[in-house]
């Protein structure tokens, strides 16, 4: 069967002008790092911090630029696997992007160009201003936390800066959403690649592609709400499944 359904994939690709990919945690699993939300995840042993909580409270912005330290030293042992390169190998070749609930940045580190990757959760390895909403490095703010001295403002406009990704209670950045829906539409297929599709609005994705006539692929260990809709779904290890797909 599993043949039949690679078979399958391969013919979906080759037909394709522009492919999109939606990616969550289980993609970054075989390179050593676990679902944030899993038993052995990031938060189990590390509480979330609210986002208001950032914003009013000194003492929960330092043990967040601390635990982002620690997440850091974390995600430089690690690098991209075989998923993250098949998709790099796919977008070489082909238009379109690849829309990841992950914050890990390995989808930039597998080598995809930056304006085909849309990070709707943010990245742990870059820190923004909330105010400007410029990109700065985490250097500065790492250093004031082990010198046990206050973190930096915006050098642009001397804003509050935190880490670049999205925080319980933060809203989520809607221009992202909507690029991701308009790279959905400029497609031919949308290709999910180790998300429960339960995290919302991103899980909307997927019911969103089909209602616009688009052809749909599930590569998930486990289930999705979404399975009886795809073209082929696949349960399986999202490594060993790729390196079985010639493109």
């Amino acid at each position: 069967m599993i043949k039949e359904e690679i078979l399958k994939i391969e013919g979906l690709l080759k037909e394709s002008h522009n492919i999109v990919f939606l990616t969550g945690a289980g993609i970054s699993t075989n390179s050593g790092l676990p679902d944030f939300r899993s038993d052995n995840g990031f938060w189990k042993t590390n509480k979330p911090i609210m986002f208001r909580d950032f914003l009013n409270s000194y003492q929960s912005r330092r043990l967040s630029w601390s635990r982002n330290i620690t997440l850091n030293k974390a995600l430089k042992k690690i690098k991209p696997n075989r998923g993250h390169m098949f998709v790099k190998e796919i977008l070489d070749d082909k238009k379109g992007c690849v829309i990841t609930q992950n914050i890990d940045g390995l989808h930039h580190r597998s080598g995809i160009q930056e304006k085909k990757i849309i990070e709707v959760h943010g990245n742990a390895t870059k820190a923004k201003c909330l105010d400007c909403g410029i990109s700065l490095d985490l250097e500065p703010f790492h250093k004031a936390i082990h010198d046990d001295k206050v973190t930096p403002d915006c050098p642009k406009c001397y804003g509050l800066v935190k880490v670049a990704t999205i925080s319980f209670g933060q809203p989520m950045n809607m221009n992202d959403f909507e690029r991701s829906k308009d790279k959905i539409i400029e497609s031919d297929i949308l290709i999910v690649l180790g998300s429960s599709l339960q995290v919302q609005p991103v899980a909307s994705l997927p019911g969103f592609a089909v209602q616009n006539g688009k052809k749909l692929i599930i590569i998930n260990k486990d289930p999705t709400n979404f399975d009886q809709y795809a073209e082929v779904c696949i349960h399986e290890d999202i490594c060993s499944t790729v390196a079985k797909i010639n493109i």
